[in-house]
């Protein structure tokens, strides 16, 4: 027998060049950096590591890729903003598993800043989160259990509630929707559903500054919500879907009417 078939296959290495754009013009400095970001990643690869494990220390990443204590460092804090890897002080460095949060963080500023910008961005972000809400809807339906529809039940029952004590709640708001999509049991897609929740969230707050919802608005959001429910309720996929898809046209008109707004002021 060969002495090779008894090896493990070696790991698959992803292509990396996503991490840095070519069409970003870098200096020479900024290229080795980048290149040393995805060596340590590679690395991760090749050790087959998981979310939690320890990175090898931080003199054997300076033997393994043959560069300085300081550019090690400062590329360990540029993965670890990223949520790639986690420095515990005193313990070391290990995979990390928070690379949503980091997306979270980045979408929302992009989206606010957007917003003094024209608002194209805000409302590209809000186009991709309908896109997934209305396009898993009718998926949902079949599957919903009627304990599921009564946790969706209860999160529009707080909306109402909230909404009659002069408030809209956004917590009660994202607890509706995120309780529609769970029977799907996908985590990731919760979570992704959650960082739109959280730009959009963060977008909006800063658009109740200078054009709070009304009380008229408000009612008649909360209108729209227990149809949707109802919908649902009555495994009705094409009434939810349309409903659904017209809950996001408000959405969009408010964040129009900023960018006209912003437009007519500029």
């Amino acid at each position: 027998m060969n002495s090779h078939d008894s090896l493990p296959p070696a790991p698959y290495v992803p292509d990396l060049g996503f991490l840095h754009p070519e069409g970003v013009r870098r200096s020479a400095a900024q290229k080795r950096q980048q290149q040393l970001q995805n060596e340590i990643i590679s690395l991760i690869f090749k050790r087959q590591l998981g979310q939690g494990d320890p990175l090898p220390s931080e003199q054997e990443l300076i033997d393994e890729l043959g560069v300085g204590r300081n550019s090690i460092r400062e590329a360990l804090k540029v993965l670890e903003a990223l949520g790639i890897v986690e420095v515990r002080h005193g313990f070391g460095t290990f995979v990390g598993g928070q690379v949503l949060i980091s997306m979270a963080r980045g979408l929302s500023f992009r989206g606010c800043l957007a917003l003094y910008h024209g608002g194209q961005e805000a409302l590209e972000l809000v186009e991709v989160r309908e896109a997934l809400e209305v396009g898993l809807l009718r998926a949902v339906i079949p599957v919903m259990t009627e304990e599921q529809l009564q946790r969706v039940k209860q999160s529009y029952d707080a909306m109402e509630e909230s909404v009659h004590n002069g408030v809209w709640l956004a917590e009660s708001d994202q607890s509706f929707h995120a309780a529609i999509f769970a029977p799907l049991g996908n985590e990731l897609l919760s979570k992704l559903l959650d960082i739109f929740w959280q730009v959009y969230n963060n977008i909006a707050g800063l658009l109740d500054t200078v054009a709070p919802l009304d009380e008229a608005q408000t009612c008649t959001l909360l209108e729209a919500h227990l149809r949707l429910y109802e919908a649902i309720r009555d495994r009705d996929a094409d009434a939810a879907t349309e409903l659904m898809r017209e809950h996001f046209v408000g959405i969009r008109e408010r964040l129009t009417s900023w960018q006209a707004n912003w437009l007519a002021e500029g």
